[in-house]
């Protein structure tokens, strides 16, 4: 294979990088937030039942144990979900808050088959005896906080109401706005991260700066996604992307002797995780993360990841070009001599 032609297999490895992976099927997982939901009471006290609340204020999230049935009430107080004495977890398809929690802030998309009034419908979606779902009375249904709100202030208290082998229960829930974060550890990380790239390119390191970039990626998404319940369809794009990253860079590593090749699969890694900082880049403006990391540490080392990997892209890129050109160059050379 020709030098040209190498460069332009880099090139298409590296534009498909930026492309990225095709999109996850799960709906609506948690992501940043403004507000954390509490679980202020629930009347009467139940020991069979945990409530809990997951990514902020993202979702509710219930586990029964067995032997106690459960019923989730909707909007309308018709039955929306069952979690029956042997732990499986049946949906009403007759039940508006069925579709309607599906989403974190809701969807006109309802059909016809709803009616609150009708007899349950009842279809099977899980088992285990645990589930969660967009409660949209245990969240702010906007997407920014309510004018004149302040941080530390709180939503007026909401009710949940179950009913438990029979009985009326009432969760209550309270949602309380969260300051926005500082700025100084995404910048910090932003401005380290870029430095330790440069050097590593100008000591001619960029294969392994391209591993560590990868490794410290996979690790903050691998975190979050570990962070969250099964059931609340955590995103595989939180590891997905770093994880490609971290193979690219093994490979560049492999062929290290090869700098076209090698320069291509560092670019190729550069580029996933830059897509992985773009599907997080709420990360650095909002107060709340679906994860159990500390926030400012999540955001420094995305933020150091992200710097690092433009830098990288950038002489990964560039020395693909000077590649590409010298064959060009020397053949222009001969040419003039022989004239």
């Amino acid at each position: 294979m020709t030098t040209v032609r190498r460069f332009r297999v880099g090139v298409l490895v590296a534009t498909a990088a930026v492309v990225g992976i095709p999109g996850q099927a799960h709906a609506d997982p948690a992501g940043p937030t403004e507000f954390v939901t509490e679980i202020v009471s629930i009347t009467p006290a139940i020991p069979s039942i945990d409530l809990t609340i997951e990514g902020g204020d993202s979702f509710v999230r219930i586990a029964v144990d067995p032997g106690t049935e459960v019923v989730v009430l909707g909007y309308d107080d018709e039955p929306a979900t069952l979690i029956d004495a042997d732990g499986r977890v049946f949906q009403n398809l007759r039940s508006f808050a069925t579709y309607y929690n599906d989403e974190r802030y809701g969807t006109d998309d309802i059909p016809d088959i709803v009616d609150n009034d009708a007899p349950p419908e009842w279809h099977e979606v899980g088992s285990g005896g645990t589930w969660a779902w967009h409660d949209h009375r245990a969240h702010w249904m906007g997407t920014e906080p309510p004018t004149g709100m302040e941080p530390g202030d709180r939503l007026p208290e909401q009710s949940i109401p179950l009913v438990v082998d029979g009985r009326t229960v009432s969760v209550t829930v309270v949602s309380t706005l969260i300051a926005d974060p500082s700025p100084w550890p995404s910048l910090l990380g932003a401005a380290a991260g870029a430095a330790l790239a440069a050097l590593a390119a100008l000591r001619r390191h960029v294969t392994a700066a391209a591993g560590v970039v990868a490794v410290t990626a996979l690790a903050v998404g691998g975190v979050q996604f570990l962070s969250l319940p099964s059931e609340t369809d955590p995103r595989p794009m939180w590891w997905l992307p770093p994880a490609v990253a971290v193979a690219a860079a093994g490979m560049a590593w492999w062929w290290r002797r090869t700098p076209l090749f090698r320069d291509a699969l560092v670019a190729l890694a550069a580029a996933q995780v830059l897509l992985w900082v773009f599907t997080r880049r709420l990360t650095f403006v909002k107060p709340v993360l679906p994860t159990d990391a500390p926030f400012w540490l999540d955001r420094l080392l995305s933020a150091s990841v992200a710097a690092g990997s433009l830098v990288l892209l950038g002489v990964a890129m560039s020395s693909m070009v000077r590649a590409a050109r010298q064959p060009a160059s020397a053949a222009s050379m001969a040419a003039s001599r022989s004239s």
